[in-house]
């Protein structure tokens, strides 16, 4: 087949433009539009004059008026008022200053004893994001307390007062402390008797651009000051926007934007970090600023003053002028208006173009000849835009080109096919390594892939081990796919890597031709693959720090001048991606072992702060996962639809693990109470002392009597009665502080007429005692010797609750608990009154608040997605089923499988553990028998405990955990419902 010969697309569109050129050049003439031009372009400088000297009186007309206004405010009762309800009469006066001009935006009063009134609208965007804007408000004042006088506000605190339209109050805030003092203000430094006002300026927290107007008054020291927006001259310029694309800007001399047709673009961000601030800087824009590349151009080129230009730019001829239109504070403002030549040309140009329409129609006599060439030209370019689009949708199935007669169109689509077959190759690696989540596996993916694509013979990778700075070769795949073991490879330090990739030419791997008799570190490999010489280009994996955390080589059958003819380029970058996916892979693996590892260390820190319960954090998540294991191999229909993902096992994992993590907090004598009376000691000691000093005191009274004659046998018998009954009552006590199941009323009553008894203290009980100590206590004058109860609730055992301690009832956590009164409440006969257990009802709220921090210390913790329900898990191990747990009272519908196995693997774990100093540990039927109450209670889940017993997790936990004497027989049928 003859190949079609091909000509150079510049050659055919050029003849073919010139012909036309040439064509129109001899029908139309532009000398009417030149004419034409002149004339218009005289009249748009008059046309600027006219603009400026409207400008000038619209200024003056528009805030002149706000100067009045300031001059009639100043003269308000107002200004002589000595306290904020007086101030308050007189704020219609504020609402009409404000109301009087739109361009009026706050309205102030300075005193001379620091006193502060502002007021100001309630809608502005900034007053409703930095303050909590109640509904209905239209105003609102800032007031500041400076003076002494007696009032509602607190000095040196700034409040907020809302205000309706009526000017009725509708809240106020409670005050925020505030270093502000209008007296240190520039405005209240500045003023002077008759109205000013200070240069343009940005006001910060509004955004706007205004200037402060203010005047002294005739109070001494008192101080109006109006803060007064440009927005509306904005307005005003862009109504002398002369065409659509002419400029006018309000500057000043150094170029700063007041006014602008577009008033969101005067501010802008400043060049401050904004890590260096609580807040991003803004400032006033420069022209260069507004996003107007003729503004841009200008700012660099002009000086501003009053004058008229005449430029080029970006190909089109524009003019313009600058011009003062006000002097506010002292300072002059300029109007700079630009307009492009041809767009104040546009009559000229309606009759260029009508000129241009005979030209078109003279072209229509070509339009055949245009339009067959321009199909013959287009149709492949065409065709390309298709192939190019279907490559940005990742289309890459093969399609057939048209063919061009022009060569660089020709040339492209060869291009354009060679791009679409390398971007698949790439595609399909990053596919392939991307989605693989094993290290292992990634790597040898990495190794294969790259040797496919670069269709090499054979691949071998070395990666660094940071133990030793070695690298070790890792995996070695061929052609074949055959997997050879890199064993008998060694290790490459890296200055051998260095060495390696020493003469690497231009690239940044380097080809090394291997054979028996060369003298390199690969050489081994001729060995490994069988053959006698190779060529590998070796190249490195650096990581973002640019440090080699391996090498890659791959081998060739070639000789070393054909492997260099290879695309070599495309390598090196397949390289660089792998290095970085597997850096990545890598550091994520490390990551993920560090978070687990660190998870384990709290568990482990918390278990070891009581020395009772180590080892719970560590056998909770023992049970649970087991219970889930059982669960997703269960075919019964409760869990047929369970089923955990690798992530989910994870992150039921790390949940058993932290759930108690809000054990840190709680004290580890209230955790470790194994008395009733114990605190950081067990205070049965001082109740046994008193005990021994009544036993003394009988047998003091029994000898004193006998020597003062009384009869000795009788006396002696009396005090031995005594001393038994005080033997016996005392371990009555003793029995009751070591606590129990239940306590019976009868021996509550018993211990009440026990604590009745009196004894005699003859030291004052207020010495040696810390502060905090001394001020719990009762205040008496009390005269020594002291009759005391021998067991006594006393004022100094009542431990108050700060308000930070108390759960608020509409907590964002959906906490739903009591709170006690108190924090602790240490009374003697209080504690040892507790019917169950040994701890009071105090110590019990601050055990369970080991669950409240849990949640709120896991909720603020960033989650991956996968781990989000770790909270909730972590968190419900304390709730029930039928809603009455805690602390949110879920029901079992709110919790999901995994939160109420857990609650059976942490009831579990406590029953049968030995490590508890306030109860003993229960064999496998009793905590059994214990289970199948709560589960008759609604307490735990029912099919969940049944999976417990059937599918005997429960034995497998206890050969593994617990002592031969606790395993006892167990006939799972007596605690399965019927």
């Amino acid at each position: 087949m003859v190949e079609r010969k091909k000509y150079p697309l510049q050659i055919t569109i050029s003849t073919l433009f010139i012909v036309i050129s040439i064509t129109m050049g001899l029908i139309l003439s532009w000398q009417s539009f030149n004419k034409m031009s002149d004339i218009m372009l005289e009249d748009a400088t008059d046309l600027y004059k006219r603009i400026t000297s409207e400008l000038v009186l619209d200024f003056k007309v528009h805030y002149g008026a706000v100067a009045v206004g300031l001059s009639q405010f100043k003269l308000s009762p107002v200004i002589s008022a000595q306290n904020f309800s007086q101030r308050t009469q007189y704020l219609p006066a504020f609402k009409a200053a404000i109301d009087f001009d739109a361009s009026v935006f706050s309205v102030g009063i300075g005193y001379s004893n620091g006193d502060y009134l502002g007021f100001t609208h309630a809608h502005f965007d900034y007053i409703q994001k930095k303050y909590k804007v109640p509904a209905g408000a239209s105003y609102v004042a800032f007031y500041l307390k400076g003076s002494d006088e007696e009032s509602n506000f607190e000095k040196a605190k700034l409040y907020n007062i809302y205000y309706d339209d009526e000017l009725n109050e509708i809240s106020r805030n409670q005050g925020v402390a505030s270093n502000f003092d209008p007296r240190s203000r520039p405005w209240y430094q500045q003023a002077i008797d008759v109205p000013r006002a200070t240069k343009p300026y940005l006001f910060y927290e509004s955004k706007i651009v205004g200037v402060t107007a203010m005047s002294k008054t005739a109070e001494p020291g008192a101080v109006v000051v109006f803060d007064i927006t440009l927005k509306d001259l904005s307005d005003t310029i862009a109504k002398y926007q002369l065409t659509p694309g002419s400029e006018v800007v309000l500057i000043n001399a150094e170029g700063q934007t007041f006014a602008y047709k577009d008033q969101k673009k005067i501010i802008v961000s400043s060049d401050v970090d904004a890590n260096d601030s609580a807040e991003k800087n803004i400032k006033l824009a420069n022209l260069s600023e507004l996003g107007s590349d003729v503004l841009s151009f200008v700012s660099k080129t002009i000086e501003t003053k009053e004058q008229t230009f005449d430029f080029e730019y970006n190909g089109q001829h524009w003019i313009g002028s600058t011009r003062i239109v006000a002097k506010p504070g002292g300072v002059d403002l300029y109007a700079l208006m630009l307009s492009p030549v041809e767009e104040l040309l546009y009559e000229a140009i309606a009759i260029r173009w009508q000129l241009i329409v005979t030209a078109l129609f003279i072209l229509l006599v070509f339009i055949p000849v245009i339009w067959a060439t321009s199909k013959r030209i287009s149709t492949p370019l065409r065709d390309l835009s298709n192939e190019a689009e279907a490559i940005t949708h990742f289309n890459f199935e093969e399609t057939q080109l048209k063919p061009s007669f022009i060569k660089e169109v020709a040339e492209l689509g060869q291009t354009m096919e060679m791009m679409k077959v390398t971007i698949n190759k790439f595609i399909k690696l990053i596919s392939s390594l991307a989605s693989e989540q094993d290290l292992d596996i990634l790597i040898q993916n990495i190794t294969k892939e790259t040797m496919l694509i670069s269709q090499s013979d054979a691949a071998l990778i070395y990666l660094l081990d940071e133990t030793d700075d070695k690298l070790k070769a890792n995996f070695l795949c061929d052609s074949n796919d055959k997997k050879t073991d890199v064993t008998k490879l060694s290790a490459l330090s890296l200055s051998d890597a260095d060495d390696l990739l020493s003469d690497n030419e231009k690239f940044n791997g380097s080809i090394i031709e291997l054979n028996k008799s060369s003298q390199n570190k690969l050489t081994p490999l001729l060995t490994l693959l069988s053959v006698d010489t190779v060529t590998s280009i070796v190249l490195p994996l650096k990581n973002r720090n640019d440090e080699i955390i391996g090498l890659l080589c791959l081998v060739f059958n070639q000789s070393k001048q054909e492997v260099q003819a290879s695309n070599i380029e495309f390598v090196e970058a397949l390289s660089g991606f792998a290095a970085v996916t597997l850096e990545s892979r890598q550091l994520f693996n490390m990551q993920e072992a560090l978070l687990h590892s660190f998870i384990k260390l709290i568990a482990g820190a918390i278990d070891a702060k009581s020395p009772y319960t180590g080892g719970h954090c560590s056998r909770v998540p023992e049970i649970t996962l087991m219970l889930a294991k059982a669960a997703c191999d269960s075919d019964e229909e409760n869990f047929k639809d369970f089923n955990l993902t690798e992530k989910q096992w994870e992150e039921l994992s790390i949940a058993g693990w932290l759930h108690d993590c809000g054990k840190v907090t709680t004290p580890e004598y209230v955790v470790d109470k194994a008395t009733k009376l114990e605190t950081i000691y067990d205070r049965i000691h001082e109740v046994r002392t008193r005990f021994e000093v009544m036993k003394r005191d009988a047998e003091i009274n029994c000898w004193q009597q006998v020597a003062e004659g009384g009869d000795k046998s009788a006396l002696l018998e009396t005090m031995k009665q005594q001393c038994k009954q005080l033997d016996d009552d005392f371990a009555f006590v003793a029995e009751c502080n070591v606590g129990g199941e239940f306590m019976a009323d009868e021996k509550i009553t018993r211990l009440q007429q026990i604590a009745e008894r009196t004894w005699s203290r003859t030291i004052d009980d207020k010495l040696g005692l810390s502060w905090e100590e001394l001020n719990r206590k009762a205040a008496n004058d009390e005269q020594l010797p002291v009759q005391e109860k021998l067991l006594a609730d006393k004022q100094e055992h009542l431990i108050a609750r700060h308000e930070i301690d108390k759960m608020p009832k509409d907590n964002q956590w959906g906490f739903k608990v009591d709170t006690p009164e108190y924090k602790y409440n240490r009374g003697e006969l209080y504690n040892l009154s507790v019917k169950k257990g040994t701890l009071s009802e105090e110590e019990r709220y601050m055990i369970n608040g080991h669950m409240i921090q849990t949640i709120i210390m896991l909720n603020n913790l960033p989650y991956p997605k996968y781990l989000r329900n770790v909270p909730l898990i972590a968190g419900s191990h304390h709730e029930t089923m039928d809603g009455k747990g805690y602390p949110k009272k879920l029901v079992m519908s709110q919790q999901p499988k995994t939160a109420r196995m857990m609650v059976i693997a942490d009831i579990f774990e406590a029953l049968t553990a030995s490590d508890r100093p306030y109860k003993k540990s229960k064999t496998l039927s009793e905590s059994l028998k214990i289970l199948s109450f709560m589960r008759n209670d609604k307490h735990i889940d029912a099919d969940l405990f049944e999976l417990f017993l059937r599918s005997g997790v429960y034995l497998e936990y206890a050969e593994k955990f617990l002592s031969a004497d606790q395993i006892d027989e167990v006939n799972i049928d007596d605690y399965l419902l019927a």
